[in-house]
């Protein structure tokens, strides 16, 4: 394969936008075709981006010699049909989350990519950006012990519109699929595939969730409080806890600018049945019995943490760290991202669907 690894693109929305931005900041990778239902439509588009080929159909765009990967950014409900037709015609596939409408969609998909021997990766851009890499590689050293607890929420107004995607069930609408999906990818990635799972909904007038809540245990005791809502702001950070420390991702959590890592300085507290109880007596007696008591100390010294914050501001518009990751990905000959693995992408796909089956919603 070239070293210049060339882009065909399916669709002309917001989304294909995003990407195209951040696509060329990329020095190793080339726009190189736009496809939609119209030639005049795609014409449009790719004269706003200097892309020299466009194509009326997406079957002609498939059919190009010259493109080594199409980014998918057609709606959901065509994203397995869509991805088949770029597989089946020997082009790589990244396609814009969610992968699938469901995970036995996804298996297809997967199924074809390998059987075809072609890189196929959904876009989950917040798992590529580089401060959320540093979190998984500071939990795999070990920087703040073992996981035990992480809480992620992702939460902005919606103005309410019957027709609008978000809030049509058909189209794959509610605060779970369109938000939640990115506290719950961020929980897969550093803790990996729960033992179980349980939520809440807030179902709204048409049957999508407006809000929820989630709970993942997994099987060493850790958790992750998960939640997301169209409704309002929530505070859209991420905050992983071990038994040696803690890191904070900032603001927002899905492409983030600023990290704290926190280490407890002190040992765990024990607390043995040996210690001396605290009696009630005069408020000296009290005051002093305190200032001795073992227990008091211990929880004095695991307070002092030793805290620091990295900061790294991010280049383009996020979107050209998952087109390198694709690149590098490629170039290399591989069939898929060590980052968003395919597997993941499915088992996240059955949490979300054993989540709506709960709320009595049909994935």
């Amino acid at each position: 394969m070239s070293t210049i690894i060339r882009w065909g693109i399916l669709g002309t929305g917001t989304v294909a936008t995003q990407f195209i931005e951040g696509l060329q900041s990329i020095s190793d990778a080339q726009l190189w075709a736009i496809g939609s239902r119209t030639l005049d439509k795609a014409q449009k588009f790719a004269n706003i981006f200097n892309a020299p080929k466009a194509y009326g159909s997406y079957e002609e765009l498939v059919q190009d010699p010259d493109i080594d990967v199409v980014y998918i950014a057609t709606p959901q409900t065509r994203h397995k049909a869509d991805s088949m037709l770029c597989l089946n015609a020997g082009k790589a596939v990244l396609c814009e989350k969610p992968f699938t409408v469901t995970s036995q969609e996804a298996r297809e998909v997967m199924a074809v990519a390998r059987q075809q021997k072609l890189f196929c990766m959904e876009a989950m851009w917040m798992r590529f950006m580089p401060l959320i890499q540093e979190v998984r590689r500071l939990i795999r050293a070990g920087e703040i012990g073992e996981v035990r607890l992480l809480t992620a929420d992702f939460g902005y107004p919606t103005e309410f519109d019957p027709k609008n995607r978000f809030f049509n069930l058909e189209l794959g609408g509610g605060a779970l699929l369109d938000r939640g999906v990115y506290p719950l990818s961020l929980a897969f990635m550093l803790l990996g595939k729960p033992q179980q799972i349980s939520g809440e909904p807030c179902i709204g007038k048409t049957g999508v969730d407006d809000q929820s809540a989630m709970i993942l245990r997994y099987a060493n005791g850790a958790m992750a409080i998960l939640h997301s809502t169209l409704h309002t702001y929530s505070s859209n950070e991420a905050l992983i806890v071990g038994t040696q420390g803690k890191i904070a991702i900032k603001e927002p959590f899905y492409k983030p600018e600023s990290i704290t890592i926190t280490r407890f300085s002190g040992k765990p507290v024990v607390v043995t049945s040996q210690q001396k109880t605290i009696e009630v007596g005069w408020k000296r007696s009290i005051i002093n019995q305190l200032k001795q008591n073992q227990l008091i100390k211990t929880l004095a010294k695991f307070r002092k943490e030793k805290s620091k914050s990295i900061g790294q501001r991010l280049s383009g518009n996020g979107y050209n760290y998952e087109a390198t990751e694709v690149v590098k990905c490629l170039q290399a000959g591989k069939l898929e991202s060590d980052l968003m693995p395919l597997s993941e992408t499915i088992e996240i796909m059955e949490t979300i669907e054993s989540l709506l089956l709960q709320w009595h919603q049909k994935p």
